[in-house]
């Protein structure tokens, strides 16, 4: 019973994750202070969503486009490799590379915050749509369809290109589809070395970012004591991660509500940069804004940066409290929406092009995610060539 409900409702339960997560780490670090805020979100959520789920709407799961996909693949191929090269190309180098000669911590933060800045602008939003949404999607049919030779052509672009950006979320975002897949249909073999070429990267990415771990300096930690420098390198990689994925999201919502409005007030709408537009009055980006107020030692130090945080953050930064209810009810008919597109798809594959984007929302926008994420042509793809897919599963 449990079971079909679940997968019944594979986007919502999926988020439930999500929110749990959050939840955790807001616990953990500020205690039941921020609950109630918290559920003025979550409670509006499950209401809508359950009062709308139980409605069924006439949305065609398939194109029904007569295509020759063979030919399609392959031109979506090319174009992803190109994008690559072109990417290698205007960045001058492959930043990995170079952060690992590096031997101050400092060194490589102010090279990976320059990576974005190598590249015209428009190379950033390809090698996003890129990493997150083509590159993911082609490697998913083309084990699908058994196109063995472009898969591992594909592949090895993936793992090579997630690398060179020294961006740990890039490999996850990659192969995280193809692993859920194998994990659904059990081909152990295909999920052993999903899960080690993520690891591997990953560890590789902590090593080079983190150069007190190959003998260099934490210059940005002064008070670090010895004992704490010859702490295990397993444990701070380990330890890091957890904290990174279980603890921080929460946190991060915890010290938004802690700043705004005490230290920041009410955007009133002029978080949004086309509301701004409109109005004439100055666009405000507190993604930006509230770096220098959460990572204080950072930026005294002369770093900049940005502080992602949960979806719903960014109307509760705008309109209080009313704003988190508006993203709980938005929140939940875009789910209601996503799951009647994916009705009769089975499970492994839902989860596939799902799963990524949704656990994002725990450190991004839900519009950002969808659009300059990749997440909505992922799903267009995966849609223009269901009837395939369909035909060899």
């Amino acid at each position: 019973m449990l079971r079909s409900k679940i997968n019944k409702h594979t986007i919502f339960s999926l988020y439930l994750l999500v929110f749990v997560i959050i939840l955790i780490g807001n616990t953990f670090s500020f205690g039941l202070k921020h609950t109630p805020l918290l559920l003025l979100f979550f409670i509006p959520y499950l209401i809508v969503y359950a009062v709308f789920s139980r409605f069924h709407f006439n949305i065609k799961n398939s194109f029904n486009l007569n295509l020759n996909y063979n030919l399609v693949l392959t031109i979506l191929s090319i174009v992803s490799i190109a994008l690559i090269i072109l990417h290698f190309i205007f960045m001058g180098g492959l930043p990995a590379f170079e952060g690992f000669s590096m031997n101050k911590i400092s060194e490589v933060a102010q090279l990976r915050k320059e990576i974005g800045t190598r590249s015209p602008g428009i190379w950033n939003y390809f090698s996003s749509i890129n990493i997150k949404a083509l590159l993911p999607f082609l490697l998913l049919v083309t084990l699908i369809l058994k196109k063995k030779r472009l898969y591992w052509v594909l592949f090895f672009c993936v793992a090579f290109y997630s690398f060179s950006l020294m961006q740990k979320s890039h490999i996850l975002s990659a192969l995280l589809p193809v692993l859920i897949l194998m994990v659904f249909e059990k081909k152990w073999t295909y999920v052993l070395k999903y899960l080690g070429t993520i690891g591997s990267v990953i560890v590789l990415l902590v090593i080079i970012t983190n150069p007190q771990l190959r003998g260099g300096i934490n210059d940005l930690n002064e008070k670090t004591n010895q004992a704490q420098q010859q702490d295990s390198k397993t444990k701070s990689i380990s330890s890091g991660l957890f904290k990174r994925v279980i603890i921080t999201p929460g946190t991060i919502v915890g010290e938004w509500f802690e700043i705004i409005p005490k230290q920041k007030p009410f955007l009133n709408g002029n978080g949004y940069g086309f509301y701004s537009r409109i109005s004439g009055q100055e666009f405000h980006n507190y993604s930006k804004e509230l770096y220098p107020l959460i990572y204080t030692e950072n930026y005294n130090k002369g770093l900049e940066g940005s502080v992602n945080v949960a979806h719903f953050m960014r109307e509760y930064s705008n309109f209080g409290k009313t704003g988190l209810v508006l993203s709980g009810i938005f929140t939940a008919l875009f789910f209601v929406l996503l799951n009647q597109l994916f009705r009769g798809s089975d499970t492994g594959l839902k989860l596939a092009v799902n799963f990524f984007p949704i656990m994002l929302l725990s450190s991004g926008s839900l519009l950002t995610i969808l659009l300059s994420g990749g997440w909505f042509i992922f799903i267009l793809l995966y849609f223009l060539f269901q009837n395939e897919i369909e035909l060899k599963r």
